[in-house]
């Protein structure tokens, strides 16, 4: 039996800013060219419909599958993705591994692969909370969304590089030292993917890998959150469940109201273990 998850957060009371100094101000820069890149063409109101079709996808039309690239369909879905949230994304991580802890922000790893990345979002706000930016691998099955990607990831100072795969067959050789990043991923996975990626997440942890796991609060999200949970504990693989009340930046605020939804309060399940540390003769 895996031990309960850590409860953590605050979600009552005033609100915390959504992010602080220097990384406040790479955010706001990074969320204003991403907005810029999407509109126009598209119209606001066009946003904000992509926003309630992706809300829609994600929670009523779950069942019928192909998550992933049924969410980058047409244009306002994937603009939708890509300037609401990937954003809420990178906020959510960010103060849920505040909160949690389990990672020393002076001791980075050697390399986050960021798998199933997305724009980028997860792996950056990973890659932010090091002192040192680590370098970062995304991998994604879209074109478009490593395209996002490398800007995200520029835009936080992490070097990267990306690569087009799809979990768990594309992630890298298993190297102590590293940290695999699976930001809002195996939700998106069918039943059989699910646990062949648990399978090789296992086996990398035996190697020295570290891990970050962040998925929905939401139980009909995450019918594989025990499993993954109760076979990684005996490697040292912490749960938490976060939720954080913040101040949300003013467009995410206006486009959340539009689109009916409320995000001031964030929350994740996490999975959460630091990386051995890397050998520097390498690993096979």
């Amino acid at each position: 039996m895996s031990p309960p998850a850590r409860r953590r957060g605050r979600a009552t009371g005033r609100p915390a800013p959504y992010l602080v100094g220097s990384l406040r101000d790479a955010f706001d820069a990074w969320l204003e060219a991403t907005v810029a890149r999407f509109l126009p063409p598209l119209s606001f109101p066009e946003l904000r419909r992509g926003v309630q079709a992706l809300s829609s996808l994600y929670v009523e039309r779950r069942a019928e599958g192909r998550l992933a690239e049924r969410a980058l369909e047409g244009a306002g879905k994937p603009a939708a993705f890509a300037c609401f949230y990937a954003p809420l994304h990178f906020l959510t991580l960010h103060h849920a591994l505040a909160a949690a802890g389990g990672l020393d922000p002076g001791a980075p790893p050697a390399r986050i692969a960021d798998l199933g990345c997305g724009t980028g979002a997860a792996g950056a706000s990973l890659a932010a909370r090091f002192a040192r930016r680590p370098p970062v691998l995304g991998i994604d099955r879209s074109g478009f969304a490593l395209g996002e990607a490398r800007h995200t990831y520029r835009a936080f100072g992490a070097p990267a590089r990306t690569r087009r795969g799809v979990p768990p067959a594309a992630a890298p050789s298993p190297r102590a030292g590293d940290l695999w990043c699976l930001g809002w991923t195996v939700n998106e996975c069918a039943p059989g993917a699910a646990d062949a990626l648990l399978a090789r997440v296992a086996h990398a942890l035996g190697r020295g890998v570290g891990l970050v796991v962040a998925e929905p609060l939401a139980g009909p999200a995450t019918p594989f959150w025990r499993a993954w949970q109760g076979a990684l504990a005996p490697a040292g693989v912490a749960a938490h469940e976060v939720a954080v009340r913040i101040e949300l930046p003013p467009f995410l605020a206006k486009l959340d109201r539009a689109a009916g939804l409320d995000h001031r309060t964030l929350g994740a399940r996490l999975l959460v273990r630091a990386p051995s540390p890397s050998d520097p003769r390498g690993s096979p």
